[in-house]
Formats: C-alpha cells, sequence, structure tokens
C-alpha cells in the first residue's frame, strides 16, 4: 500500500472504529475523505497518453507485437457478435494471442476460455468438462486480484467446478491479505448476508474501512474515479450504512481534486434539491470549478442555472469568462476523440493488417467472415479492380464457409460479367440466399436494383417491384431527407421519421448516426446525450463524414462555415484519405479564390484521384481548366485498377472501343439504381454514339419508384408515403393525454400551446381557464407555471391579472424557502404596492431571497433600502446587498450602488 493510502486509512481508521456497525444491516461508518491536494492529479493534463491502436498501420514487416494487437482485437470483437457460432475460432485465436503475446499468460488464456465458455452459454457441463477452472487455481500465483476474485466465485457459485464455498472463501480471503479493496469489500458482503468468511477475524467495519482506505490509493489519475466509486457506495448503502453527506463529501473531493465532471455533479445536486437545501454559494463556487477545468454549462444548463434564481447573466459572465456566450451553438466537438492517421499520396499496396488476415485463414477453425475481409483489404490496397481474381478467390472460400457478407459481395462482384448467364444467374442466387438464410435486407434492395437497373434486359418490373416492397416491409432504408428538412422534422408531424431515425442510429447505421447527432446539436440538448452519442459517433469514419458534411452543408453564417470547415478538417485528419474528396469539395464552396486553399484542394483531389476516386478526378479536371484527355492520362492506371462508378464515367470518353463495354459493365456493378447514375451512363453512351445503349438508359430512367419525373423534382417520399394516413397527434393533444395520465409538466406545457400568440392554438380564453386550474393545484412546483405566464401573450396576461390571482402560488414556494420563488413575490408586491407601507413585505421577501443567495433580489433590496421611502431607507443596509451583488457579477449593481451612494450624499 502506497504511503499516501497508508496515511490515509490512519486517518480514519479510528473514526471507523468508533462507529457502531449496525445490528441488522451495514455499518454506519464514518470514512471521510483527507485534505484535498494542491496539483489536482485528475485534470486531464495529467492523465496518461493513449495508445494509438490504428489496426491498418503501413509497417513493412508484421512483428508479434503487431499480431497481439490484432489478435485481441479480433477476439474483443467476435466475443461480441457471436460467441457460440465461433467458439472453435475464438478459441483457436486465444490460443495462438497466448503463443504470439509475451503480456498474454496462460493464466489470462484460461480466464478468456471460461469467457468464452460463459458467453457462449457453455457454463455448465462442458465448462466443467474443459477443467478450465482447476487449470486457473493451478496458476493462482500468476493471477491478479481482480482474476482472484472471479476465481473465488467460480468455486463459491460451482461454475465450471463442484461448488466448493469453503474453497471460494478461502481463495478471497488470500486475496484480502494481499491487499485486494475489491476482495474486502467482497468479504464485507458477505459478512453482511451472515456468511462468515471462515478465518477472517476483522470486525464488519474495519473490514470495509481498510476497503476504502485501499480503493483510495495512490495521488494518481484515476484517484477521481475511486472517490467517486467510495461516493456510490454511500449512496447505494450496500456493504455501509448509506450516507448522503459523506457521498456528498467525497464528490466534493473528486471536484476539488481536479474531475471536472464531480464538480458539475455538485451544480446539479443544488439545482435538484429541496428549496430549504439549496445553496446559491456552493453552487456558484463548484460551478466555477467545473468551468476551469472544461465542464461548461450548455445553453439548456445555463437557462436552467439563470431561472432557479442562483445566478444571473452577470455572475455567469464573472464566472465562466468574457469568452463564453450562452447563446452559442450545442456541438458534439468536445467530446469526440479524434486521431490523426495521414495517408501517403500514393496508396500504399502493402499492409500488416493485410498479412495478419492471410495468417489467421490458414487456421482450420477461421470462418468465411475472414476470408470476407481480406477481400475488402485487397480492394482497398491493391485495388478492385487489380485485385478481382484473388478476391473472388478469397470470396469463393467465403460463401463455402457460410459468410453472408462474403456471398453478398461475390455476388456484387459477379455483376461485373451480367451478359454471362451463369454469373448473372449466380449472383441473382447468392442475394436470394442471403436473404433467406441470414434475413440481410440490404440484399433486397440490391435485388430491386439488379432487376430494375442492372440486368442487360433491365428493367424487369415484376422482380424489381416483388423486392422493392419487401425492402420496403423491413424499415431499414435509411430516411431519405435533406438537411434543412432533417432539422425541420416535428414530432407531431413526422413521428414515424424521427422514430425511423432514432433507431437506425441506435443500430450503428453511420448516415444515422451523423443526422441524430446533428438533430440533438439543433435542440440543444444537454450535455450528457451529447456525451452518449460522441463514442458512437466516432466509432465509424463513415459516420464522422457524413456528421461533417452536414454541419458544413446546415452553417448559416460565415462564422458557422469557417468552423464547419476546421471541424472537416479535423475529421480528415482522423479518417484520413477516404475523406478527402468530401473535404476538397467543402473548401472548394467555402473559399477556391485563395491560392492556399486552391493548393490544399488539388493535392486532397490527387491523393483521392490515385485512389480511383472519380469524382476527385472529374473536380480536378474542372479546377485545372485544361484538357480533360491528359487529366484522364494522369489517372488511367489507377482507374484500370481502382476505378469506383464515377471514375469509369469520366474515362470512357478516352478509352478505346475495346474497352468501352468492359468499363461500363464495371460501372453498372458498382451504380446506385436511380436517375443520377442512369443519366451518366446514358450520356457516356451517347458520347461514344451509341445510341441504342443511351436509349436503354433512358428507358431504366423512367421506372425508377415515383417515376422519373418525380425522382427528378426531389418530391418528398417520405411525406407523400404517409399522405393518406392521417395527421399524427399535435402537441396540445399530446399535452392533454399527459397531463390526464398526470405527468407532471404536462398540464404547464398545455397551457403554454394556447398562451403564446405565435402558436397555431392560441387562445386567450382557453389559457385564463387552464391557468386558474394550474394555480389551484398544491401538487405542481409554482415555479415553471408563473415562467409560463410570464411569458404568455399579453392579452393572456391582462386576463388572467383580472381573474386569476398568481401570488398564493409564489407565496407558497416563498415559505417553503426557495430563493427564486421569494424574488418572484416580493417583485409582484412590490408592482402592486399603493403606499410607502404596503411596500415593506415586499423588502421583506427581497431580503429573504438575497440572504439565500440571489443576486437580483440583492440589487432590489438595496434599492428600496436605498432609494424607497424614508421609513425603509437604510444606507449601510444598501451598500452592503449592492456591494454583495457586485461581487457575484450582477451587472445591475455597480451602477445603482452609486446611485444610492448620490443620494446619500456620499
Amino acid at each position: 500500500m502506497t504511503p499516501f493510502a497508508v496515511r490515509t486509512l490512519a486517518a480514519t481508521a479510528l473514526l471507523a472504529l468508533a462507529a457502531p456497525a449496525g445490528a441488522d444491516g451495514p455499518p454506519a461508518l464514518r470514512f471521510a475523505p483527507p485534505p484535498a491536494a494542491s496539483d489536482e492529479p485528475c485534470r486531464p493534463d495529467h492523465a496518461e497518453a493513449e495508445i494509438d491502436d490504428d489496426p491498418e498501420g503501413d509497417e513493412e514487416e508484421l512483428t508479434d507485437p503487431d499480431r497481439a494487437r490484432f489478435l485481441a482485437r479480433d477476439i474483443r470483437n467476435a466475443m461480441r457478435d457471436d460467441p457460440e457460432g465461433q467458439f472453435d475460432f475464438i478459441a483457436a485465436l486465444i490460443a495462438r494471442r497466448a503463443a504470439v503475446d509475451v503480456d498474454f499468460s496462460e493464466a489470462d488464456a484460461t480466464l478468456a476460455l471460461i469467457d468464452l465458455h460463459l458467453r457462449a452459454g457453455r457454463g455448465g457441463a462442458p465448462l466443467a468438462a474443459a477443467g478450465l477452472v482447476p487449470a486457473l487455481w493451478e496458476s493462482v500465483d500468476m493471477l491478479g486480484h481482480r482474476e482472484r476474485i472471479a476465481l473465488a466465485r467460480y468455486y463459491s457459485d460451482g461454475v465450471g467446478v463442484e461448488r466448493d464455498e469453503e474453497f471460494g472463501q478461502h481463495i478471497l480471503r488470500e486475496t484480502a491479505y494481499l491487499g485486494s479493496a475489491e476482495a474486502l469489500l467482497e468479504i464485507a458482503r458477505l459478512q453482511l448476508r451472515g456468511e462468515m468468511v471462515d478465518a477472517w477475524t476483522a470486525p464488519l467495519d474495519l473490514t470495509v474501512t481498510m476497503a476504502f482506505g485501499g480503493l483510495l490509493g495512490a495521488l494518481d489519475s484515476g484517484l477521481c474515479r475511486r472517490a467517486l466509486r467510495i461516493a456510490r457506495e454511500y449512496e447505494r448503502g450496500e456493504v455501509v450504512a448509506a450516507d448522503a453527506a459523506l457521498a456528498f463529501a467525497w464528490r466534493r473531493y473528486a471536484a476539488e481534486m481536479g474531475d471536472a465532471d464531480a464538480a458539475w455533479d455538485i451544480v446539479q445536486r443544488h439545482l435538484d434539491a429541496p428549496a430549504g437545501a439549496k445553496d446559491p454559494a456552493d453552487l456558484r463556487r463548484y460551478l466555477a470549478i467545473a468551468a476551469s477545468r472544461g465542464r461548461r454549462p450548455d445553453p439548456g444548463e445555463t437557462a436552467r442555472l439563470l431561472a432557479e434564481g442562483v445566478v444571473t447573466e452577470g455572475t455567469l459572465a464573472a464566472i465562466l469568462g468574457p469568452d463564453h456566450d450562452p447563446g452559442a451553438a450545442v456541438t458534439v466537438a468536445p467530446h469526440l476523440d479524434l486521431a490523426v492517421n495521414l495517408d501517403t499520396l500514393e496508396p500504399d499496396e502493402s499492409g500488416i493488417y493485410l498479412d495478419h488476415l492471410r495468417e489467421i485463414a490458414l487456421m482450420p477453425e477461421a470462418p468465411g467472415a475472414v476470408f470476407t475481409r481480406i477481400a475488402a483489404e485487397l480492394a482497398v490496397r491493391r485495388g478492385r479492380w487489380a485485385s478481382e481474381p484473388e478476391a473472388m478467390r478469397m470470396l469463393e472460400e467465403a460463401v463455402r464457409r457460410g459468410d453472408g457478407a462474403g456471398m453478398a459481395r461475390l455476388a456484387g462482384m459477379l455483376l461485373r460479367y451480367r451478359h454471362d448467364p451463369a454469373r448473372r444467374d449466380r449472383a441473382i442466387s447468392l442475394l436470394e440466399e442471403t436473404v433467406a438464410r441470414f434475413g440481410m435486407a440490404e440484399s433486397m434492395d440490391a435485388l430491386d436494383g439488379l432487376f430494375r437497373c442492372q440486368l442487360p434486359d433491365a428493367p424487369r418490373l415484376e422482380e424489381a417491384e416483388h423486392w422493392a416492397a419487401a425492402y420496403r416491409a423491413t424499415g431499414h432504408e435509411v430516411v431519405r431527407i435533406t438537411e434543412n428538412d432533417l432539422l425541420a422534422l416535428d414530432p407531431n408531424r413526422d413521428p414515424e421519421a424521427i422514430a425511423r431515425i432514432q433507431s437506425q442510429a441506435l443500430d450503428g447505421r453511420p448516415a444515422m448516426v451523423a443526422a441524430q447527432v446533428q438533430r440533438l446539436e439543433a435542440a440543444g440538448a444537454p450535455d450528457p446525450a451529447l456525451r452518449f452519442w460522441a463514442p458512437r459517433l466516432g466509432a465509424s469514419r463513415q459516420a464522422l463524414e457524413d456528421y461533417a458534411e452536414l454541419e458544413f452543408a446546415l452553417a448559416a453564417a460565415p462564422d458557422a462555415r469557417d468552423l464547419s470547415v476546421e471541424m472537416f478538417r479535423r475529421i480528415y485528419l482522423n479518417n484520413g484519405v477516404t475523406t478527402a474528396l468530401d473535404l476538397a469539395i467543402a473548401l472548394t464552396e467555402h473559399h477556391a479564390r485563395d491560392p492556399g486553399i486552391v493548393k490544399e484542394i488539388a493535392h486532397l483531389l490527387t491523393m483521392a484521384g490515385n485512389r480511383g476516386e472519380g469524382a476527385a478526378i472529374r473536380l480536378l479536371a474542372r479546377l485545372e481548366g485544361g484538357d480533360p484527355r491528359a487529366v484522364y492520362e494522369r489517372f488511367a492506371a489507377a482507374i484500370e485498377a481502382r476505378g469506383d462508378f464515377l471514375a469509369m464515367m469520366f474515362a470512357i470518353p478516352f478509352v478505346p472501343q475495346a474497352k468501352v463495354a468492359d468499363y461500363t459493365d464495371r460501372a453498372v456493378s458498382l451504380m446506385v439504381c436511380g436517375t443520377k447514375d442512369a443519366d451518366e451512363l446514358g450520356d457516356a453512351a451517347a458520347i461514344r454514339g451509341d445510341g441504342v445503349q443511351s436509349h436503354h438508359w433512358r428507358q431504366v430512367g423512367l421506372h425508377f419508384r415515383g417515376g422519373h419525373v418525380l425522382s427528378k423534382l426531389r418530391l418528398s417520399d417520405r411525406q407523400m408515403a404517409l399522405h393518406a394516413k392521417g395527421r399524427a397527434p399535435d402537441a396540445a393533444a399530446i399535452a392533454a393525454r399527459d397531463a390526464a395520465d398526470g405527468e407532471p409538466g404536462a398540464a404547464v406545457e398545455a397551457f403554454r400551446l394556447v398562451s403564446d400568440p405565435a402558436l397555431e392554438g392560441y387562445d386567450p380564453e382557453v389559457a385564463t381557464a387552464r391557468m386558474a386550474e394550474l394555480a389551484a393545484r398544491a401538487d405542481l412546483s409554482p415555479l415553471p407555471v408563473l415562467r409560463a405566464w410570464r411569458r404568455a401573450g399579453p392579452e393572456v396576461r391582462r386576463m388572467v391579472a383580472e381573474r386569476v390571482s398568481v401570488a398564493p402560488l409564489l407565496e407558497r414556494a416563498a415559505h417553503s424557502g426557495d430563493p427564486a420563488a421569494a424574488y418572484e413575490y416580493a417583485a409582484i408586491l412590490r408592482d402592486g404596492a399603493s403606499d410607502p407601507a404596503a411596500l415593506a413585505p415586499a423588502l421583506r421577501w427581497f431580503e429573504e431571497a438575497a440572504r439565500a443567495g440571489h443576486p437580483g433580489a440583492m440589487v432590489d433590496a438595496g434599492l428600496i433600502r436605498g432609494l424607497g421611502p424614508a421609513l425603509l431607507r437604510d444606507a449601510e443596509a444598501a451598500r452592503n446587498w449592492l456591494d454583495r451583488a457586485a461581487a457575484l457579477g450582477e451587472p445591475r449593481a455597480a451602477d445603482m450602488a452609486r446611485m444610492v451612494r448620490m443620494g446619500a450624499g456620499s
């Protein structure tokens, strides 16, 4: 145990021993945090640097450390995706890793095999027959504390071995003697259940004290995480009696030691606390700590801070600094963990990851997915056309081993040979098999496109419509929507589209993850929501690219456009060349007049062009403004080896006649069955003087879903498909329903919907009636009700003032100790005061709120004390309140203080 932990344990153990244990529950133990250190070890700049784990590194030789890294990832992914179906393969990977990874011991391999059995549902007799748990005991000296505890549980619970609680407790006890905090907590749990560990003589409170002392550990970057763990134990009350004050103290300690989230958590707890338990001064202090460490309130949180009355805009400005913009756009950017992956100008045809895949493909247990991954890697490394012979051999093996993704990929490659009946029929058969065996919805869409566009005798509408209908029924198709329409989706008009975006985003569809994040940003989502989605966005390079494109398209002002371009550049550094083309397009739109940016665009487009991206080659030809044939000749080799659909289209006017048919077939195998690609093919045929093929593609274009003209006009298929289903419930209907179901905020929302003159449902009479109902309800918090009333239209406020008294609402809240309510109530009393004596109650409530730390109340109390009626004046008290308000950053306070001093002649 470290000296720091020893000192901490010594300082707290006496307190713990002095506290009696509960007779029928956890001990009432007081384990208080030590004094906070000054160097804040939990600050982000104290954290250890993360190791870059790029699976596509380009080192020249595959080494054992590389193998270990790739194998660890393969095991993790296969365990997550299909532990039962790939059981033998995962077991073989574990054995292979044990052979090449010096940090992966025999005991580690045994633990991994046990985990595999449990995940695959083989934890009973199969695990026992494998003898893995007894083998783990034989290597117990090699196990860490966590692994020893797992072994103890296996014996105690009879997992993979005959149940032996006594032996399990023996392992647990020995682990505790080694200083394991988790083992000590496990022993404490057993003691609380009356299952005393044999030969463990320490009383329960001392056991928990030692566990907490071990948990706290050293002054390192993990200190705050461990402190928060102790806080949670005091909150849960499982091994120690629940103690909200101590839990709060440990959260304070984590905040003082540099954890921004812990500091913000204290702010949040003050906001959520009952009126009498709020401490505005403490809230402001930890708001400042959180802000200094990077956790700043978003617009929604800022609005709540202001609404609760614990800070004013001036206070926030003083705490957060002049650069804080409470109206700044909400963005996920600070929560993205982006790396730097630089690509060369020319593609590298070798790679250690490909070498690794070739090695594990030699394993007899290798599933078909390994061969599909080799084919995909070959296409990236050597080009889709240059690698075709070897890739097809790999895919044939993937098909033989039953891999659905390999079947679909092979079908796509066979379409290059669509004029060969045998290969064409096999492509159709493979796609149909992926639907029948694996339920692959994307294959239904591929079959629709194949019959509608890609076959030589297309369109074959009967077959195409069959698969189109089947695909629509799956709900798998991404929501096709423009950027602006995405943000305009309304739950009262488009609930189905919103639900599909959310569901597909949770399913990991890249375009929908990007769309969901953009909707959250536009709605001013709270920080926890952005933190939830950030790793899901960052896990996919395609999702990041889609997000960058949306960010750029939605930028509505010059400064927003500048920020979106910098975000695009940052994502390009993370993604590498896959994002080069889209960044180049954004830069061309952004500022292609700048010579420096023009040079950057040319570099990006050349990188993408060298990888066969036709859009990059075409844009480069336009930007250079020279002879397109010269550009083609520069990229001819890349197009031949790697060219995508648009690369084929760019090349067709320039290739020899003997290549035209092959390049057309390559393009057709890659096309998207839509107006744009059909037009490209028709134009290419016309350029080559092939009237028959040009007419063919015009005929194909007439048979897209919705018709050619509708596709051209981009009418909303989403709304058209729903036009006969009737309108969705509107906001008023939903609020009324929720209010009837007892939802706390629904009644206030129902009032807002009829009290805002800008809304369709505005109705002053109904609004007044609803306010009367709200005022009579003692179960509602009065502040949301009053805020809604103050935001209502002037006619509603006038009618409510004439017919409904809101003062009782405020008085009730003010008497409960809520400073914001006291301030609101005082303002109503002040506004209604008809003589100096009637102003005295208002002053009393202003001072009540001011004593609770409300800066605005301090100013108003100071004004009355300084410039009000003579019987209420107190110059010293006025200066006192105004000086305190000024110290809190209240912007009115300084000017008001000068007025009071002038009025008093000082």
